[in-house]
């Protein structure tokens, strides 16, 4: 990612922007559209990434120089689509950072539903605003080790893809996501209490992620069959949820199938302080149950990558067992 990442304060840069269009939502807003500088043509409160709403604004919003996404992943996303879209240039300000989504260039598009990762587009400029960060619920930016963590699981899903399938895996790029593993737990502590150092260190591991994505041009080294937890979770239930929380309950079921040590995932991802019990973001015993037993259909219907859930038996007494080891 060739972006300018600039770390500190959004105040004022907003006049460097030319004639811009914000996405974002009522809390980011408020946080940091005061400070921001410049006047946008139209400040849009995102709805959410269902295809017809993004294409509805891309025809209606007015012709600027700069897109500029506050906020979480919806707004980014949002942002990032307009870009693509419209060819205009694209600013992210995370105000949280628990996904990824302003370090990776495609945004996740939703046609009825389902997750489709559209468009290829770079920012001009990441502005990380520790102020509003830190002033963020602690679980939204410790969440953002979600889509670091499911390095983990993902590289034993690309190196099963290999063995049973021929899939190409190159061990330079695998090597690559396992540094950014160790980072990852190495700075555990800093992630936790959210200080600058901690989340400078999830800025760098989720723009290294992306460019190990972008090495393989491909997500396996990042993204495997944690992700179908959250897939399948959010479609069963049409609610939305913090990503990463859900992933890293994902990485938990799915190292479980994967025989990979998951008590070592359990102790890792408590200590960087990430939520992953279903019960931490409201799931009960019968969502979550019916959500291992969906994962296999999902990726089918879904036509996601092989992994683990292609060679395994998943049965409702493996799902019981894995929620009372969660609860």
């Amino acid at each position: 990612m060739s972006a300018e990442i600039i770390y500190g304060k959004v105040d004022g840069l907003g006049e460097t922007f030319g004639r811009f269009v914000v996405m974002t939502m009522d809390v980011p807003w408020n946080l940091v559209g005061s400070r921001l500088g410049g006047k946008p043509a139209k400040v849009v409160m995102t709805e959410g990434l269902e295809n017809e709403y993004l294409d509805k604004l891309v025809r209606e919003l007015p012709e600027v120089d700069t897109v500029v996404g506050i906020g979480g992943g919806v707004a980014i996303d949002t942002a990032k689509y307009f870009s693509w879209k419209r060819g205009c240039k694209a600013v992210f300000i995370p105000t949280i950072v628990s996904v990824n989504a302003y370090a990776t260039p495609g945004a996740a598009v939703r046609f009825s539903g389902k997750v489709n990762y559209l468009g290829n587009v770079i920012p001009d400029k990441i502005i990380i605003d520790f102020p509003a960060i830190q002033s963020a619920p602690k679980r939204l930016n410790t969440a953002g080790t979600g889509d670091i963590y499911s390095c983990r699981t993902a590289l034993f899903d690309w190196k099963l893809a290999h063995e049973k399938n021929g899939e190409f895996y190159d061990d330079k790029i695998a090597g690559e996501s396992r540094r950014i593993l160790s980072t990852l737990v190495g700075n555990a502590g800093e992630i936790k209490n959210v200080t600058e150092k901690g989340i400078k260190t999830l800025v760098q591991l989720h723009i290294d992620t992306n460019n190990v994505q972008l090495a393989a041009k491909s997500p396996r080294p990042e993204e495997g069959s944690e992700h179908l937890f959250f897939y399948a979770l959010e479609e069963l239930t049409g609610r939305a949820f913090v990503h990463g929380e859900v992933v890293g309950t994902g990485i938990y079921v799915l190292t479980h199938f994967q025989n990979n040590e998951e008590a070592i995932v359990e102790g890792e991802m408590e200590a960087m302080g990430l939520l992953f019990r279903p019960q931490d973001y409201g799931i009960n015993q019968d969502e979550f149950i019916r959500t291992v037993l969906e994962m296999k259909r999902y990726s089918s219907e879904a036509k996601s990558m092989f992994s683990i859930v292609d060679v395994v038996d998943i049965t409702r007494e493996d799902a019981e067992m894995l929620w009372k080891k969660l609860a």
